[in-house]
């Protein structure tokens, strides 16, 4: 299993170079969800691979080659994230980069990235799984999906479980099933173990996709000094999220009521109010993705399909939990406007 991830990793940074050709593009300018908690939510795709600049981008021409490629057309934003990006997935173009190479507090977002390479080791998203000591990990105060002992459910259900109340307890299930995986005795190994693999493999592959200016010490985001990343990073997780069949299907969903595989119910309320239609942030464009907050410091990485094409945007370091959707609608009204 071991192999088989490491040749899938190489695979999809190799397939990553050939579609994204010198890099990404970008320009400098200017949670809790639906369970009770405080820290929630613990085409081509962007390619860094050298330390970043700090400063906004400028549209002078570039005098030295720059892994990240920009756009002809940049937006121009007042946006109140410290740290945000605009990128076009169809084209493989950042309208927008700013904050580039400061580290962030990806919170809740981290989940996109546990999503994806969970499925890099679990062949089949309708493994069913049973929690077990690994919830005994979650931290308090942890936005949950409600998640038992008792209960069974399937790996996309965990996935799901993820996304729309950002379950940092469904995380932890899914990466404790996922850490197995690359055990020599997967019935044996306990929980803490399977996690602490896990999260060794997950740094791994961020490293091969070329996130190279973070690091994750937990599946769920949940604060850590050395649990961090970059604007340009998240940038990186989130294109390849983006096109993910499952978190696509399920990162748009506002409500659902949901029956485990043991027959346990529950209701979940996604926590991307774009979503809601009675609400006063709603967008008709929007189709995901993930919210994050952690200490007052929140975070939102939005996805919309505008005419065809694949836009998602990040926006970190917000001060107050509406920030982030303002920001959003500021972008997707510029995109709008630029509509024929």
């Amino acid at each position: 299993m071991k192999q088989r991830s490491a040749a899938f990793a190489a695979a999809l940074l190799a397939l990553a170079l050939v579609l994204s050709g010198c890099g990404i593009i970008g320009f400098g300018g200017g949670q809790s969800g639906g369970a009770t908690t405080t820290h929630e939510d613990a085409a081509t795709t962007p390619r860094v691979t050298e330390p970043p600049e700090t400063e906004p981008l400028s549209t002078e021409p570039e005098t030295t080659a720059d892994p990240i490629r920009f756009s002809k057309e940049p937006l121009t934003l007042e946006l109140t994230a410290k740290q945000s990006f605009v990128y076009n997935v169809n084209t493989g173009e950042f309208l927008y980069l700013t904050g580039r190479g400061e580290r962030i507090v990806p919170a809740s977002t981290t989940k996109l990235l546990t999503i994806v390479y969970a499925l890099t080791l679990i062949d089949d998203p309708s493994e069913l799984v049973t929690p077990g000591d690994e919830l005994s990990l979650v931290n308090e105060h942890s936005s949950l999906a409600y998640v038992r002992p008792n209960h069974t459910l399937t790996v996309e259900m965990l996935i799901e479980g993820m996304l729309l109340p950002s379950g940092n307890d469904a995380a932890y299930v899914l990466a404790c099933a996922a850490g197995r995986k690359l055990s020599d005795d997967p019935k044996g190994i306990p929980a803490v173990d399977a996690v602490a693999l896990f999260i060794d493999g997950m740094n791994e592959y961020a490293n091969s996709i070329g996130m190279t200016g973070s690091h994750f010490t937990c599946p769920d985001g949940y604060p850590d000094e050395d649990h961090y990343s970059t604007v340009e990073d998240m940038a990186i997780i989130s294109a390849i999220a983006v096109k993910n069949s499952i978190i696509k299907k399920y990162a748009r969903i506002l409500v659902d009521n949901v029956v485990y595989a043991s027959q346990h119910t529950n209701k979940w309320t996604n926590s991307n109010k774009l979503l809601d239609p009675s609400g006063e942030f709603y967008s008709p464009y929007a189709t995901g993705l993930k919210t994050g907050s952690a200490d007052n410091n929140y975070s939102f990485i939005a996805s919309a399909d505008i005419e065809g094409v694949t836009y998602i945007a990040g926006f970190f370091t917000e001060e107050h939990p509406n920030d982030r959707f303002v920001d959003a609608l500021t972008v997707i009204k510029a995109l709008e406007d630029r509509l024929p």
